[in-house]
């Protein structure tokens, strides 16, 4: 059984375990070490070995992280990077498999499938002001896994393991290392090309 995780990192994370050959969610929570308790760099380190933790308890074989993007706000950026590249030093150190999801590519697949659910229900999922992909998040994981929280960075990780789950093929090398091949953006093009010719 391939187990992946898939964070949503920051200072307020979340995460979310899939068991990625049944394509079903098996876990979930998130954490938050807060600014009048831990500086930036103890919540990085704090963030480190609750990663850890959480690769042994699950025996993980592979890690979908959110990309970050540069902002308005340099700060935050580099604070960001500087927790990437520690998570992605534990992933090198385990020796196991780690991608990089773009908010982007998992926004768009789950937004899409709210869509096509409540057009079935014929309900209305327009969402409206600038926290519209978190809002969407938040519903995606009602909707989907029935899961009631307010909690944006919880939903976010369970939408990218969605999209890891449902869009990247993941197979173990002759050392038995999962090797995640990246979603191919073209595939759903060809696809839809191929049933219409």
């Amino acid at each position: 059984m391939i187990k992946i995780l898939a964070l949503d990192q920051a200072r307020n994370g979340g995460w979310a375990v899939f068991d990625y050959n049944q394509k079903k969610l098996a876990a979930y929570g998130s954490w938050s070490f807060p600014t009048n308790r831990y500086s930036y760099a103890q919540a990085i380190v704090q963030i480190e070995s609750f990663v850890e933790n959480l690769i042994k308890a699950y025996d993980i074989s592979a890690v979908f992280i959110e990309d970050i993007q540069a902002r308005v706000n340099m700060q935050s950026f580099k604070k960001l990077a500087q927790l990437q590249g520690v998570l992605v030093n534990l992933f090198e150190k385990a020796n196991i498999s780690y991608e990089y999801v773009a908010p982007a590519r998992w926004q768009s697949y789950c937004g899409a499938e709210i869509l096509k659910e409540n057009a079935e229900k014929s309900e209305n999922t327009e969402v409206y002001g600038k926290k519209k992909s978190k809002i969407m998040s938040v519903r995606f994981v009602k909707e989907k896994y029935n899961i009631e929280t307010d909690n944006d960075n919880l939903a976010d990780a369970c939408c990218i393991g969605t999209w890891a789950v449902n869009q990247c093929e993941a197979r173990t090398d002759d050392e038995g290392k999962v090797l995640i091949i990246k979603a191919d953006k073209n595939a759903n093009k060809r696809k839809r090309k191929k049933n219409k010719g």
